[in-house]
């Protein structure tokens, strides 16, 4: 007698919003700086909380696209965040907010296997820009569309694993929308940025 096959029922897809939403807290989350306890994001808690203050940066940049705007945010005129690693510790995580026609945007780039205090030529590079508040989310997803000339990092005295990062990049392809097939896309055609930069420091069991 032959016995029918159990099959489970396939597992719902996460919607394309979710999955963005979700996204969107992980690249904020990975720069190690969430007030959450364990550095969780809290389930649809705002992109704010995430980010600690830094006394110094920028990123000045040119959009185009569905986003079109010439960037200028500096601190401490425009309050900028601490970059970070990357979740996997393969390079450095870069968070800025402003605002574009008063509407709030979030641009998280991240630096591809940048070791603490290096510095370094060609390295690859993604960016990711979030509409708060709209649900617009733009991704390069991957490492091989923007890259910088140029990378330096400097120590700050009396700050042990602080760093000034100063670098120069491009986008050779847009930044597409994730979940919303009509949004567009963006071409960060280049940008100037500077960050302090934390990195975890090894202590002694």
């Amino acid at each position: 007698m032959r016995h029918a096959r159990r099959t489970n029922p396939p597992s719902p897809e996460p919607s394309p919003r979710a999955a963005a939403a979700a996204c969107c807290a992980l690249l904020v989350a990975g720069c190690g700086h969430a007030d959450t306890a364990g550095g969780t994001p809290a389930p649809g808690a705002p992109a704010e909380v995430f980010c600690a203050p830094a006394p110094e940066g920028f990123l000045r940049a040119r959009l185009q696209g569905a986003i079109d705007a010439e960037i200028d945010w500096s601190a401490p005129a425009v309050a900028q965040c601490l970059g970070g690693p990357r979740p996997g510790g393969d390079g450095v995580r870069l968070v800025y907010k402003g605002a574009v026609d008063a509407a709030p945007l979030l641009i998280v780039i991240g630096v591809a296997n940048l070791l603490p205090g290096t510095s370094a030529r060609n390295v690859a590079a993604n960016v990711t820009l979030v509409r708060e508040g709209a649900g617009s989310f733009y991704s390069t997803q991957g490492d091989d569309k923007c890259a910088l000339d140029e990378v330096r990092q400097e120590p700050i005295d009396g700050h042990d694993g602080r760093y000034r990062l100063s670098a120069r990049g491009y986008c050779t392809q847009p930044a597409r929308a994730l979940g919303a097939s009509d949004a567009g896309s963006v071409l960060v055609t280049r940008f100037d940025v500077s960050a302090l930069v934390d990195y975890p420091q090894d202590r002694d069991p």
